[in-house]
């Protein structure tokens, strides 16, 4: 505002004082001259120094931001009506938030290179972290790729910046920096609890409801070799969900998928017997934000 207030006034000023100087006052042509050869020079000049000046700055820091380094954490971030999913490539986990319920948080190492591969499944999002002065857009169908190193331990609100929607205000998530030792810990503990979600097989009838762009469930299992049905059923009015089955949320193998049902809408899925074996199950429109385990036995 201080700097932006006196160029406002200076530039309103000259307008009112050309408005009333120059006001039209009979019906004669206006003359017609050209400028001179001095004043055109000065107004090329003046802006060419700036940019001489300023171009070293802008380029350096530019040179900066985007130089590379070999990244000890690639996270593959996921941004999607109204959340966002992070994938840690390398350690083999995710972390999503849940919509209108609780945000993601994005944990790194401090003091260490993170590669960060943004995209969008949906609308256009944005990556922004205030306090990191840091902002990328994800659009769909397209990959950004880039890297930054986190210098400073805390916590860091975060939130998409590009409107996208009805619950746009709720896409928020944190970026919380942590110790090197801090973060091999809650790598681990990631791990742990995703090996520790099990369920047993209770016929071959499963049900799942999805409901604020979440399932009612994160677990479920059918006996192995053995044809089985899912009633699926939408209470997400003109949100599009579907049910898939992977090898894990890597998605190296697909096993089955259902079609794409417009909420609110109900539709039952027959499924060819699987092998047994600890498989993943998702929604394509939403990801890892909605999924969980599958197990046969």
């Amino acid at each position: 505002m201080i700097i932006a207030a006196p160029v406002f006034l200076g530039v309103e000023a000259f307008l009112i004082l050309c408005i009333v100087r120059y006001r039209k006052r009979d019906e004669a042509p206006a003359p017609q001259t050209r400028g001179g050869s001095r004043s055109l020079g000065v107004f090329f000049a003046i802006p060419a120094v700036i940019v001489a000046v300023l171009f070293p700055f802008g380029e350096s820091t530019l040179m900066r931001i985007q130089q590379t380094e070999t990244p000890q954490v690639q996270i593959r971030v996921e941004g999607f009506q109204w959340e966002w999913t992070f994938l840690y490539l390398q350690e083999g986990i995710f972390v999503s938030g849940k919509t209108l319920v609780k945000p993601a948080e994005m944990v790194l190492p401090v003091d260490e290179p993170v590669k960060i591969t943004l995209t969008s499944r949906d609308v256009i999002h944005s990556f922004f972290v205030p306090d990191l002065l840091f902002k990328r857009d994800a659009i769909p169908g397209r990959t950004t790729t880039f890297e930054f190193t986190p210098t400073q331990l805390g916590t860091f609100p975060a939130q998409c910046a590009e409107f996208c929607g009805l619950w746009h205000s709720k896409m928020t998530f944190d970026v919380k920096v942590v110790t090197s030792i801090d973060y091999q810990a809650w790598i681990k503990q990631q791990r742990k609890a995703a090996q520790s979600i099990t369920c047993a097989p209770n016929g071959t009838g499963l049900s799942l409801v999805a409901h604020n762009i979440s399932w009612n469930a994160f677990c479920l299992a059918v006996p192995a070799n053995t044809p089985f049905t899912v009633n699926i059923t939408n209470q997400d009015s003109g949100i599009e969900h579907n049910f898939s089955i992977y090898d894990s949320f890597f998605e190296k193998k697909n096993y089955f998928t259902a079609p794409r049902i417009t909420g609110p809408a109900t539709e039952t899925v027959n499924v060819a017997g699987l092998p047994p074996g600890h498989y993943y199950f998702q929604c394509d429109v939403h990801g890892p934000a909605m999924s969980g385990a599958f197990i046969v036995q």
